[in-house]
C-alpha cells in the first residue's frame, strides 16, 4: 500500500508490462524461456484467423488476469471482440492506485499455450523476493474453473503449514527438480528491486518465466502470520527507490524523515 502512495519507480511500468518484462527477462537470462507471442496489436479483429486453430491465450498486455484462452480451435469470436475492446478501453489498476499500469502499452497479445499432459499448465511457482534474496514461494494449481490449490514454501523449499482454519485449498504441492534453478534466476530478475514478486512455470524440467508482481494481491494482507514475518524480515524500505532516488517538495522532507525513523527503528534482522 505504502509502494501505491509513494513508490512510483519508473521500472515498475516494465515489470507491469507483460511485453516490456519478456523483454528484461530474457535479455537478464538469455537462457530463460518464455511463452512464444504469436500476435500482437490493438485490434482484435485483426487478429489471424489460423491462429485460432489451436490452443492459445489472448490476454492484455497493460493488465492482470484479462486473458482468454483458445483450446483446440474453439473460440467464440464476438466474445472476444467484446472483451478485447473492454481490456482496449479500460487502464487496468486505475481502481486500486496501481501506478505501475498506468503507462503500460494498450496491446492484444496472442501467445502459445503451455501443455503439459494434454492440458494447459496449472501449477505456478510465485517467489517473493526482497533485494536479491527469496523470503517465500507460493504455489499454485488452477483447475479449468479457476478453483486454486495452494501452499508455501520457504526460500529452502521447507513446507510452510497452512494457517489455522485454512479451507481443503490448502494442500501439500511437491516441489518441481527445477526449484534450485527458478530461484537462482527469480533471485537475479529481481535484483533492482527493493521487493518483487517473479512467476514461474516448470514444464518437463524446462523454466518458462510468466511475470512479474508489483503488487502482489493489491496490497492485502497474508493471513498466514509466518510468511509475513518472513517477508518483513528481509523487506528494506530504505532500498525502495523513494528512499534512494532524490524527491522534491514535500515528498523530499518525507523521504528524509521516513529514512531517518527507519535508521533508528529498524532492528537487526528485522528491517522495514
Amino acid at each position: 500500500m505504502w509502494r501505491k502512495l509513494f513508490d512510483h519507480n519508473p521500472f515498475f511500468t516494465t515489470a507491469c508490462d507483460k511485453l516490456a518484462s519478456k523483454t528484461y527477462a530474457l535479455s537478464t537470462c538469455p537462457e530463460l524461456r518464455t511463452a512464444e507471442v504469436l500476435w500482437s496489436g490493438a485490434d482484435a479483429t485483426k487478429i489471424p484467423a489460423e491462429l485460432f486453430a489451436g490452443n492459445v491465450v489472448v490476454k492484455a498486455n497493460h493488465g492482470c488476469r484479462w486473458n482468454m484462452m483458445i483450446r483446440n480451435g474453439v473460440v467464440d469470436r464476438a466474445k472476444l471482440r467484446r472483451r478485447a475492446g473492454r481490456w482496449m478501453r479500460r487502464r487496468y489498476g486505475r481502481k486500486f492506485g496501481e501506478w505501475g499500469y498506468r503507462d503500460a502499452t494498450r496491446r492484444i497479445l496472442v501467445e502459445e499455450m503451455l501443455i503439459e499432459n494434454g492440458e494447459p499448465i496449472r501449477l505456478e511457482y510465485k517467489f517473493h523476493v526482497s533485494s536479491g534474496t527469496t523470503a517465500y514461494v507460493y504455489a499454485a494449481r488452477r483447475d479449468e474453473q479457476g478453483n486454486e490449490q495452494k501452499c508455501h514454501f520457504d526460500r529452502d523449499g521447507n513446507y510452510a503449514p497452512p494457517p489455522p482454519g485454512s479451507g481443503p485449498q490448502w494442500v501439500k504441492i511437491d516441489l518441481p527438480a527445477s526449484f534450485p534453478r527458478m530461484l537462482e534466476i527469480a533471485e537475479k530478475l529481481t535484483a533492482p528491486f527493493d521487493h518483487m514478486r517473479c512467476d514461474f512455470y516448470d514444464l518437463n524440467g524446462v523454466v518458462f518465466f510468466s511475470e512479474f508482481s508489483v503488487y502482489p494481491l493489491s496490497g492485502k494482507g497474508i493471513i498466514n502470520t509466518r510468511l509475513r514475518d518472513l517477508c518483513s524480515d528481509s523487506w528494506d524500505l530504505r532500498q525502495s527507490w523513494f528512499l534512494t532516488a532524490p524527491q522534491t517538495g514535500w515528498r523530499r522532507l518525507y523521504a528524509g524523515a521516513l529514512h531517518r525513523w527507519l535508521d533508528t527503528n529498524a532492528l537487526p534482522g528485522k528491517p522495514f
